[in-house]
């Protein structure tokens, strides 16, 4: 888990800039104290994924378990001045930097739309929690460059293994 550092919250944040630039409709995202933000992106990540992990099992979002998961939007949406939410710029202003905590929370609670809940995947290798945005919605691995790969690798040797077991019989 890599935000138990702080220092990798910064990096993340920059790296995701460039990475989701896309999405976040080319604002940067900005982590100025990363240490001091480090339980308020730990806080959001923890209850997006207990709320959403819950509602893939139980195929619908449980109303007893949002308190907690909005409780911990609200704290990263708390002090940040960012103007959000406007028609095609869910994250707002591309001229200014939004802070990574704020992002974060806009991002987790753009999940709650129904389409998106009922596209939410945990992937078989290594558990995180990601959106299958096929257009079939038969995505299998949070990313194919990754994880697919490697269930790919892993089936791909297992079967040249067999092979040879059963020729050397």
């Amino acid at each position: 888990d890599r935000f138990e550092d702080p220092a990798e919250i910064g990096r993340f944040a920059e790296a995701a800039s460039g990475f989701r630039a896309a999405e976040l409709g080319g604002r940067r995202l900005e982590a100025l104290e990363p240490a001091d933000i480090a339980p308020v992106v730990l806080s959001i990540r923890e209850a997006t994924d207990r709320l959403f992990r819950r509602a893939i099992a139980k195929g619908a979002i449980v109303a007893a378990h949002l308190p907690d998961f909005l409780a911990a939007c609200a704290s990263g949406l708390s002090g940040s001045g960012a103007e959000i939410g406007a028609p095609g710029r869910p994250f707002g202003d591309p001229a200014t930097p939004i802070a990574f905590e704020a992002a974060l929370a806009v991002s987790a609670l753009s999940l709650l739309r129904d389409e998106t809940v009922a596209r939410l995947r945990i992937c078989p290798n290594c558990s995180w929690l990601f959106v299958d945005r096929s257009r079939n919605s038969s995505r299998l691995w949070c990313d194919m460059a990754v994880c697919g790969n490697r269930q790919k690798a892993n089936r791909y040797y297992r079967r040249r293994t067999a092979a040879r077991e059963v020729t050397n019989a």
